[in-house]
């Protein structure tokens, strides 16, 4: 079964969902170049959630909510 986010996820959160996220960011290099899975959402990740916010014309607000969520939960394999 794919992966489902279900929490907002934004600076300073870490968890499994986390690297979920940070695996999914770095499948495109010009997203998240530096491609690191740490489990911890720094400025690296907040970074590449606003570089794919605005690949998808989401609110640029570096925060994984309700949009982004649902965006990054369609694309998932």
């Amino acid at each position: 079964p794919k992966f489902v986010f279900t929490r907002s996820l934004y600076l300073g959160v870490q968890g499994e969902d986390i690297k979920k996220l940070q695996e999914f960011l770095a499948k495109d290099r010009s997203i998240y170049p530096e491609g690191l899975i740490t489990g911890y959402y720094g400025r690296l990740t907040q970074q590449a959630v606003i570089r794919f916010q605005a690949k998808y014309g989401i609110p640029q607000l570096g925060i994984v909510g309700p949009l982004t969520r649902a965006k990054i939960n369609e694309l998932i394999k």
